[in-house]
């Protein structure tokens, strides 16, 4: 996947382009950055409608590459890097979104395919309800 990034990108274009690869995983962009496996603060979360240029303080166009096998902290890493930008992956689970603090050494492939098997646990437990419900099938 490559993400192009520029002063006139909206921070949700790079989430959605992310998301189409990686769907049960998304990004979120903070003020700060964080260290690896510790968690960004919520009240440094940055609305996705604001454009790269309005929070990085180095205006530098470029393409982001990001693998299936880059491991988390990587992916973190590269955006800082190369565009300033703080960054936070998180994957689906039952409840909502999570950050993944304690994941920073796997793989993208491998957190979207547990937020994809969080996903399909919950769907079956939801089936399973019904059924014990005495609800058809």
């Amino acid at each position: 996947m490559h993400i192009e990034i520029n002063d006139n990108t909206s921070l949700r274009d790079i989430q959605l382009v992310f998301s189409n690869f990686y769907p049960f995983l998304r990004i979120e962009f903070y003020h700060n950055p964080h260290k690896i496996y510790e968690a960004s603060s919520e009240k440094d979360l940055i609305k996705s409608n604001t454009t790269v240029g309005k929070i990085k303080s180095t205006h530098v166009s470029g393409l982001l590459e990001i693998l299936p096998l880059s491991r988390i902290s990587d992916v973190e890493d590269e955006f800082q890097k190369r565009f300033g930008l703080s960054v936070q992956v998180l994957k689906m689970e039952k409840k909502g979104w999570e950050q993944t603090t304690g994941m920073d050494d796997f793989t993208l492939r491998e957190v979207n395919e547990m937020g994809r098997n969080s996903s399909d646990d919950f769907i079956i437990e939801d089936y399973e309800e019904g059924i014990e419900e005495g609800e058809a099938p």
